[in-house]
């Protein structure tokens, strides 16, 4: 799923701080699923700053999609990827306009497909007069979480 949007320098901060004071709220004890498995949800919302959420640990993705979005904590936030017994990562490009997640089964394999999912997602740049046109952008992740044992 990709998400384009503005990045408000500030509002990153401030989002990073309570972020970071409030993952974790309902995703410490892990609870497994009927299945076995533990899920997990990323969540980010960029209108008017950029805001993230995440739960893992939980026995079903509708379980750690709603506090993923509740963790968010902006009505304009979405789902960014989902994961099993594993990784979640999202993906952001260098200008902060554009964003995408990956799953894998570990921390690098989640942010790779992140990386590579918006890599190949996000449009060419014009091409200039007299050459052609110039690389694509460069990405960075810009977050990532892992389900218990992953």
């Amino acid at each position: 799923m990709a998400f384009s949007g503005k990045l408000a320098l500030t509002m990153f901060f401030s989002a990073a701080a309570v972020l970071v004071s409030t993952l974790g709220a309902g995703t410490a004890s892990a609870e497994r699923g009927p299945d076995g498995s533990l899920y997990g949800s990323l969540a980010l919302g960029t209108d008017g700053g950029t805001f993230y959420g995440a739960a893992w640990n939980y026995p079903d993705w509708g379980s750690s999609d709603a506090d993923a979005l509740s963790q968010c904590a902006h009505r304009g936030c979405k789902i960014m990827v989902q994961f099993r017994d594993g990784c979640g990562a999202i993906a952001e490009s260098a200008d902060h306009t554009y964003y995408y997640g990956g799953a894998g089964s570990n921390r690098a394999e989640a942010e790779q497909d992140a990386m590579n999912r918006l890599t190949n997602w996000m449009p060419s740049p014009p091409a200039m007069f007299g050459s052609s046109a110039p690389p694509k952008q460069s990405v960075h992740i810009r977050y990532s979480q892992c389900t218990d044992g992953a």
